[in-house]
């Protein structure tokens, strides 16, 4: 009986010990990281801050939430291992300015409507930096994506897979898959949702290992079968982004980015950091689908996400 009593009080013991160190991994609302500034460009400026040390920065015009350039630079930021930084037309703000001061190298993603000539021979000039500065773009978002595609496979020299998405109407699929693109350095392809450009098409001929981010009412049926690709995929942004996750990253993270689902400027400058830290990027909303969170250990937020959205995720990570 009394060996009996023992065991009993060792699992009860063991049980309740197990409670606590679970317990004791759940994320607080408190304990969340922030990473905001007073507007888009500071908050990128901030993410660039925490991304580690870089030489090559990566600029993209964020004006108006015109995202469209900025969707396949997340594969070559991580390549390059470079942060991906906002800039006006014809104005670098002060703080993307403090940000490019510490690169040698500088990307600029998209024609001269995105970000002109005269920004770029800013740039140039000795008297602002003399930084080696190289453009990628296009006539239109497909032709720049398959560019970055391009400038991706002439450094690595080969590509391990591709990942398409709708450029019109799959920008939360982009973004989604954007942490992915930057941690395996590998192109984001644009499409219109039923083909691909010739150029696009002669990129995604490189590797048989094509995925399709977006339902079918992104990307139709006909197209992915013709790629040969796996399409990931779910009822809305974001159960997609979670099927992302679970597509992935296999080996469940313990720390996760987290992007308004709306306002999805930040999970396009999170992408870089996201990646080199081998963690995903979770949109989220009031409400939204939070289960891919049970689990983690940290939460970092990027940009403003409303306190009542971090405070469900907080309690989604038990």
């Amino acid at each position: 009986m009394k060996l009996k009593k023992k065991f009993l009080s060792l699992a009860v013991s063991l049980m309740l010990f197990t409670g606590f160190a679970a317990s004791s991994n759940a994320v607080s609302f408190d304990s969340i990281q922030r990473l905001k500034g007073s507007d888009r460009y500071a908050t990128a400026s901030a993410i660039a801050g925490s991304i580690g040390s870089y030489d090559t920065v990566i600029l993209v015009n964020a004006d108006n939430n015109k995202l469209a350039d900025g969707l396949s630079a997340s594969g070559l930021a991580g390549v390059v291992k470079a942060p991906i930084l906002l800039v006006h037309k014809d104005i670098i703000p002060n703080e993307t300015q403090l940000r490019i001061d510490i690169a040698k190298k500088i990307y600029i993603i998209g024609s001269t409507n995105s970000i002109s000539d005269n920004l770029e021979n800013k740039l140039r000039d000795e008297n602002m930096g003399g930084f080696n500065v190289k453009r990628i773009g296009g006539k239109d978002r497909f032709e720049t994506s398959s560019n970055i595609a391009k400038e991706i496979l002439n450094i690595k020299g080969s590509i391990g897979k591709v990942f398409v998405a709708n450029g019109y109407k799959g920008e939360a699929d982009a973004m989604s898959i954007s942490a992915v693109a930057a941690r395996d350095g590998e192109p984001i392809i644009l499409t219109n949702g039923s083909t691909l450009t010739d150029a696009s098409a002669g990129v995604v001929e490189q590797t048989k290992n094509i995925y399709a981010v977006g339902g079918r009412g992104n990307i139709q049926s006909s197209l992915v079968s013709s790629l040969g690709a796996t399409r990931i995929s779910g009822s809305d942004r974001y159960s997609t982004n979670s099927a992302v996750i679970n597509e992935f990253y296999r080996e469940k993270p313990t720390r996760y980015y987290l992007s308004d689902g709306y306002k999805l400027v930040d999970a396009l400058t999170g992408g870089p950091l996201a990646g080199r830290n081998i963690s995903p990027i979770v949109l989220v909303g009031l409400n939204s689908n939070k289960s891919v969170l049970k689990g983690a250990n940290q939460l970092v937020a990027l940009g403003g996400i409303p306190d009542s959205v971090l405070k469900q995720c907080a309690q989604a990570t038990n």
